[in-house]
């Protein structure tokens, strides 16, 4: 204990404030040999000078002293604001109530009656000093909370938090003055990316360059400020800049009414992005897409006017990278349209409205069932059936889709289970993920959850993911595909052909089939057979790798018989089943091996 109470005091200055200079003495031995450091000072005006020169950790103020007295001296150092909190402890020979009181009314901390022990009144100190430390901790602690609810704690930017409150003002500054305020959201381009491939450490660093290259595009209004006629009002014209999301930027342009005008500002901000950033050996040049409100035009407060730039910005990624967009009502009405839906999808779990519809991937050579790929349907009791298209993205945009994501993988593997149970054929069950699912670490232990909760073999289900996921999430992709591997699930990469995959790139991932795109193989049997050559690519690289392919999308006999005497693996298409209900496809198989029993009698 001892240690310990010594190590929390050590270097601890205690100001003894007293005339008496044998009571400073003793007082000041005894502090110093419990660990303090001592100043002294004879009389009031020598404290003060001594505090404002050297800020101490505690005061010991002897009440009765020549020129000021004691009662002075506190209320002296409490008016300076470096010794709001220093413990004071005061002393005197008075024993009435009166002074007590005066003491405490001047500000002191505690009060005791000379003669005390010096060992004693040393030990009451450390007590003071060891609570102001405290009160000092629990004083940083709630500065940085304060901080940490308006400020971004990577590029010290104001928070979204912030901006609204700074917006508040601004609007209404300018609604006196019958002024404007534009306000221009961005995100930058495909920086989870550059998150995923070159680590958090470059990303934060790449996000605090970021931060400074937006300031540097401010305006400059310090030449405007002469113009008005007070400070306070100067203040309202300076531009502001704030992060708003992990990737996310905000820009407030108060005095901008006009697009022009916050046009300017919007390519100087993409020619700061475009000029590259430097890591190591490494350059890089980034875009944003960008979406302008500006007040009073769209809307007539703070909180609307960042959610309006946030739709145009929104709606400028959906039509490409580096895009500015301004807002409009149109954009709104999409925007209230995409919050229904995304509230719709967040109770579709609860009430049960997902289902899965399988379709048959068949071998090329006898066209006997293999696998069936899961497709998630969702049929809502109001809207009907939603298409895919429309709320996978939403779901993806929205994180919505891990949790999505692992009913799909509980459900296809509690489908295999009942299918080996009835005794149907051993078909593998592919199941596709999406790149976000990808992004936490976590697939891995999701699928290993989903198909221990079945009781299946691993090798009765296989992963399918993009190739936009394979590029987005590379690392992250990696690591899961060759874990995965590892426990005997197969994987697949989807809509090859339309992404940027390459041969070398594919020989770091060890996938098991490329699954050929539907528009490659929509014209390969037409006269013009335009994409033939990139499927025959396709076919013969897979083959090099020892890769299986699957071509998606047959819908003629003229696509299967191409197909099948080029040697790909499998095929899958309407040619021989839509995506159907498992009871469909129970119906659907025994047809289908009727007929397959009856084309090979007519064949005999």
């Amino acid at each position: 204990m001892k240690t310990r109470d010594t190590a929390e005091i050590m270097g601890a200055t205690v100001l003894i404030v007293d005339d008496d200079p044998g009571v400073r003495l003793l007082i000041g031995a005894a502090l110093e040999m419990a660990g303090f450091r001592v100043a002294t000072a004879p009389d009031g005006r020598s404290a003060l000078d001594e505090f404002r020169a050297r800020p101490v950790d505690c005061v010991i103020l002897d009440v009765v002293m020549p020129g000021m007295s004691g009662f002075d001296v506190c209320s002296a150092l409490r008016a300076i604001p470096e010794n709001r909190h220093v413990p004071i402890l005061m002393q005197t020979s008075l024993d009435d109530m009166e002074s007590v009181n005066r003491a405490y009314d001047a500000g002191a901390t505690d009060f005791s009656s000379k003669g005390i022990n010096p060992m004693l009144l040393a030990q009451r100190v450390k007590f003071l000093v060891r609570a102001k430390q405290t009160q000092d901790r629990l004083r940083e602690s709630e500065a940085r909370v304060r901080y940490l609810a308006y400020y971004d704690p990577l590029t010290a930017l104001p928070n979204r938090q912030r901006l609204l409150q700074v917006l508040e003002q601004r609007v209404a500054w300018a609604a006196l003055r019958q002024g404007g305020i534009a306000v221009l959201m961005l995100d930058v381009d495909n920086f989870s990316r550059i998150n995923d491939t070159q680590g958090q450490a470059v990303g934060d660093s790449l996000l605090k360059e970021i931060a400074n290259r937006l300031q540097l595009c401010l305006r400059d209004t310090e030449g405007n400020a002469h113009q008005l006629d007070h400070d306070a009002e100067a203040k309202n014209i300076n531009d502001w800049v704030a992060r708003t999301g992990a990737d996310e930027f905000a820009l407030a342009l108060p005095g901008v009414s006009t697009v022009d005008t916050a046009q300017v500002v919007a390519r100087r901000i993409q020619l700061a992005l475009e000029r590259p950033f430097t890591f190591g050996q490494q350059e890089m040049s980034l875009s944003a897409s960008m979406g302008i409100s500006i007040f009073p035009a769209d809307a007539a407060d703070a909180e609307a006017l960042v959610k309006n730039a946030d739709a145009a910005m929104h709606h400028a990624k959906k039509l490409g990278q580096g895009g500015v967009e301004f807002f409009k009502k149109s954009i709104s009405t999409r925007a209230a349209k995409h919050l229904s839906l995304e509230t719709d999808l967040r109770k579709a779990m609860e009430r049960q409205e997902f289902t899965l519809n399988y379709q048959p991937r068949l071998a090329l050579k006898d066209l006997r069932v293999e696998a069936v790929e899961a497709l998630l349907r969702w049929s809502h009791p109001q809207r009907g059936f939603v298409p895919p298209d429309e709320f996978i993205p939403l779901a993806e945009q929205s994180g919505l889709i891990v949790e999505i994501g692992d009913w799909v993988l509980r459900e296809a593997c509690a489908q295999a289970r009942r299918w080996r149970d009835a005794g149907a054929p051993n078909w593998q069950v592919a199941v596709n993920v999406s790149g976000v699912q990808f992004r936490d670490g976590t697939l891995v232990r999701r699928v290993s959850s989903a198909i221990d909760a079945a009781g299946i073999d691993a090798r009765m289900i296989e992963l399918e993911f993009t190739e936009g996921a394979l590029i987005e999430y590379s690392s992250a992709v990696n690591k899961a595909v060759k874990s995965l591997k590892n426990l005997g699930v197969a994987t697949a990469l989807d809509d090859f052909g339309t992404g940027y995959s390459s041969m070398s790139y594919l020989r770091h991932f060890p996938i098991d089939t490329l699954k050929i795109d539907r528009i490659f193989v929509r014209d390969i049997a037409s006269k013009s057979a335009g994409n033939a050559p990139l499927v025959d690519a396709i076919i013969a690289m897979a083959k090099s790798l020892g890769v299986a392919t699957v071509a998606e999308g047959v819908e003629t006999e003229a696509q299967w018989q191409y197909l099948r005497n080029r040697e790909a693996n499998q095929v899958q298409g309407f040619l021989f089943c839509r995506p159907v209900s498992v009871e469909e496809l129970n119906r659907w198989h025994t047809d289908w091996l009727h007929s397959s029993q009856l084309r090979a009698a007519s064949v005999a």
